[in-house]
């Protein structure tokens, strides 16, 4: 054991503990290994590259993953920068352990199993996980012991982590804030890239000499969301720029031309909307030179499944590509091979499983590559139109390179920061351009009279927060693990704990409890599972969940998921584009008949006798009362009520609490949660959100979670 300012840390069993030892405190392994590096060299000044050697050895890591680390260590720490107690920064030089450090000898009394957390999870009375006794040492065996187990450690960790690769990445940017989309120009020294304007609110174009690190803006007339191609028109020293402005319920196709890179005035000429694309959601887009001619994949009708579609520039028409039947997601991202004969596409279906297609634009002859067990978002052509560079299913930061059926594989780049879609081939025949990304999100109270009690928040993924309706706990899904796992939290108790220890890796989505509190659902792979509160035990989290709390399974995408009654939940699926409502009867899984007519279904937990529907294509709410609904299941029997709300074209995330509609629709490039009164006697009212990703509300209280904030670089492999 060894004993650090107000903390222990017991290095055989990777634990840290507080002062008194009776609590331990969650640590993740990569903090762990850095707090490890820092207690091995107390008051010694370790580099930057130190880190890099001893805990990412072999493996290529940005500086923004040191900052992220060493700023989640502090925070663990309950440790400030400006006045450090713990971690000290050297000014270009590196960091220092401030604190006294000793040794402890572990002693009889001390080999307990110290008050551990309670059971019973609604009481939440300790911060502790401790399962194991504590062993006993001796005066200077113990010293010896632990120098020799600290040596061997760092050892075995640089060894196990060598690497084999041959390339490695280097950063083109390294501005503050995010830097994404990066296209090189065909000369192979300017960099175009997108960057998040100084206001938060939106987008701006760039562009960077990485010869001489000189960067300028250049100017263009409407907003950028995607760069789709930089194309040089030799014959007049232009660049021409094509992008896609996607802003709120307005989506377009865009050309405009601005002077060559190495002009200091960079305004665009001539800028030219190509086509509208608002009847539908673009999900990825490429131009093809040859043709003169944008092949997008997209949603039809704003839902599921993605088709494939083309535009020829010169005709003006807009056709649906020949392609597999879509199913599950559908088609999300494609790529025009550098030859131009060939189209690549990933289909996902609603198993979760991700398929690699190539389409021949020459005979139109469609070959099937690798499959996926799990989802995988990016994939594009090698320089030779021939092998493939994709992306390793999550949660893995991997690029890598195969044939299109996956054989002769190697790794390209291996990293620890989330690398975003869209890469891009460099003009020299063998490199890529990609961006990474830390994009935090965090639960936080959006209306409350909770307001000033803490949240646990890590500088992760921190998503799809689900309250308790009779308590003050609250439920969430998290990456702070690695994986996405499921944690309870107590607004009287600041760390949150982990309640699933899922041992592979599952998309957790739309987290409801019920008004007695004593179920949530989970979507999970787009399986619906009932588990009973009780089973979310922190001393002994699920390893899986069971068959028999399984209560529906999808071939279509699950997009809403909610309690109808006590026993009745409305679940949403996607079907030929249309969201289609399904209501399963908990005690026996029976599926209720309803005629195709309904999107939606919801509950007020606060007030009972009522529950709602949402018709589709009108977006009209209706309401039934409770007992009508118990007597007849069935809503060919049903009186439905119609409220006269109509919710607008593109809302999302729908729910209802104390008499009150709430729902999420973007607004003029902005989201907005709003709340609207069911009695029609007060106005309703909107709030503003940041890259929203999910909410819940009870008793009038609304967690939200979305973007605190957002860092990443633009990179290039090195062959």
């Amino acid at each position: 054991m060894i004993k650090f300012g107000e903390y222990i840390l017991d290095v055989e069993h990777s634990r840290l503990l507080n002062a008194s030892g009776n609590s331990e405190i969650f640590i993740e392994p990569k903090i762990f290994e850095l707090l490890l590096l820092f207690i091995e060299r107390p008051n010694a000044v370790i580099s930057r590259q130190d880190m890099l050697d001893q805990l990412w050895a072999g493996s290529v890591v940005t500086d923004n993953a040191i900052n992220k680390l060493i700023g989640n260590l502090r925070k663990l720490l309950a440790d400030d920068a400006k006045k450090p107690n713990y971690i000290q920064t050297v000014p270009k030089r590196g960091y220092r352990l401030v604190c006294n450090v000793e040794t402890l000898e572990v002693t009889d009394s001390t080999q307990n199993d110290s008050n551990l957390i309670n059971t019973n999870i609604a009481q939440m009375t300790s911060l502790g996980f401790l399962e194991e006794k504590w062993k006993t040492y001796t005066g200077i065996s113990f010293a010896v012991i632990l120098i020799i187990v600290l040596s061997i450690f760092i050892t075995l960790k640089s060894s196990n982590n060598s690497s084999s690769n041959n390339s490695y990445s280097v950063a083109l940017t390294r501005d503050q804030g995010a830097e994404l989309s990066p296209i090189m120009h065909p000369n192979n020294t300017h960099l175009y890239y997108l960057k998040e304007n100084d206001e938060h609110t939106g987008l701006e174009l760039w562009i960077k000499n990485i010869d001489t690190s000189v960067t300028k803006q250049a100017k263009v007339i409407s907003n950028i969301s995607q760069i789709i191609s930089i194309i040089e028109d030799s014959n007049s020293n232009q660049t021409i720029i094509f992008y896609l402005d996607i802003l709120a319920n307005e989506c377009g196709v865009y050309q405009e031309i601005l002077p060559a890179p190495e002009e200091l005035n960079q305004v665009s000429q001539a800028p030219k909307k190509i086509f509208d694309c608002s009847d539908k959601r673009v999900k990825d887009i490429d131009y093809h030179v040859g043709q003169n001619a944008f092949y997008y994949a997209a949603q039809p009708k704003n839902y599921w499944p993605n088709q494939i579609y083309a535009f020829d520039v010169e005709a003006g028409e807009h056709r649906i590509v020949t392609q597999s039947q879509p199913k599950g997601w559908g088609h999300h991202s494609l790529d025009i091979s550098p030859n131009g004969e060939k189209l690549l596409v990933m289909s996902t279906d609603s198993d979760y499983k991700t398929q690699l297609l190539s389409l021949n634009l020459l005979d139109n002859k469609i070959t099937k590559g690798i499959k996926f067990e799990k989802p995988v978002y990016e994939a594009i052509w090698h320089h030779d139109s021939e092998q493939v560079y994709y992306f390793a299913p999550s949660p893995s930061q991997r690029i890598i390179k195969s044939d299109i059926n996956g054989e002769n594989s190697t790794e390209v780049i291996n990293i620890s920061e989330e690398i975003l879609p869209k890469l891009s081939r460099l003009p020299d025949g063998k490199n890529l351009l990609f961006s990474t990304e830390n994009k935090n999100y965090n639960n936080r109270w959006l209306m409350s009279l909770k307001n000033s009690e803490p949240i646990d928040n890590s500088s992760v993924l921190d998503v799809y927060p689900a309250l308790f309706h009779n308590s003050d706990q609250y439920l969430f899904v998290s990456k702070r693990s690695g994986r996405m796992q499921l944690y309870l939290a107590n607004n009287q108790y600041q760390q949150a704990k982990v309640v699933t220890n899922l041992l592979n890796s599952h998309w957790l989505k739309y987290v409801s409890i019920s008004e007695d509190d004593k179920h949530v659902l989970l979507n999970v792979d787009n399986k619906v599972y009932q588990v009973p509160i009780s089973e979310l035990n922190p001393n002994e989290p699920l390893t899986a969940f069971k068959s028999e709390h399984l209560i529906y399974e999808s071939k279509n995408p699950i997009i809403s998921l909610d309690w109808l009654t006590s026993q009745g939940v409305a679940i949403t699926r996607v079907i030929n584009g249309n969201p289609e409502l399904v209501v399963i009867q908990v005690s026996n899984n029976k599926k209720l008949k309803f005629d195709g007519r309904w999107a939606y279904g919801l509950m007020d937990n606060e007030q009972l006798e009522l529950i709602y529907f949402i018709e589709q294509q009108s977006n009209l709410l209706y309401q039934v009362s409770y007992s009508s609904f118990e007597d007849n299941l069935s809503n060919s029997q049903l009186s439905f009520i119609n409220t006269q709300i109509s919710l607008p074209t593109d809302f999302y995330h729908v729910k209802i609490d104390s008499n009150i509609l709430y729902y999420v629709n973007a607004e003029r490039g902005n989201e907005y949660l709003y709340a609207v009164p069911l009695n029609k006697k007060h106005e309703g009212s909107k709030l503003l959100l940041n890259d929203f990703s999910s909410y819940d509300v009870s008793k009038g209280n609304i967690m939200v979670s979305d973007v605190e904030s957002i860092e990443g670089d633009v990179h290039r492999t090195m062959y």
